[in-house]
C-alpha cells in the first residue's frame, strides 16, 4: 500500500511572514476600536469553507497556502483566505 505524501507548507519564513502580517492587522484593527475577533456565526462559515477546500489538511487543520492554523485564523476578524475565499 502507498502512503500519501504528507503535505507541504510554505518556508518557516514565509510562515513567520504570514503571522506577523495578520499580528499587525489584527492589532492595528483593535487600535482603532474596531472589532478584533470574529463573530461566532463568521468564525463557523469561514472553517466551513476551509473544509471544503483542496488546500486544507484537515488532519492538522492547516491551510498549506499559508501554513496558518485556522481554528485560530478563523477567529480574527481581520484576517482573509490566501486564497480569496474569506
Amino acid at each position: 500500500m502507498v502512503k500519501p505524501s504528507p503535505p507541504s507548507y510554505p518556508s518557516h519564513y514565509q510562515m513567520l511572514k504570514n503571522l506577523l502580517v495578520e499580528a499587525y492587522e489584527t492589532a492595528n484593527q483593535g487600535l482603532c476600536g474596531d472589532r478584533v475577533i470574529a463573530s461566532r456565526s463568521r468564525v463557523k462559515e469561514r472553517l466551513k469553507m476551509c473544509a471544503t477546500c483542496d488546500k486544507f489538511d484537515a488532519a492538522a487543520k492547516r491551510c498549506t497556502v499559508c501554513g496558518c492554523f485556522m481554528m485560530v485564523k478563523a477567529n480574527l476578524e481581520a484576517s482573509t483566505c490566501p486564497d480569496g475565499k474569506w
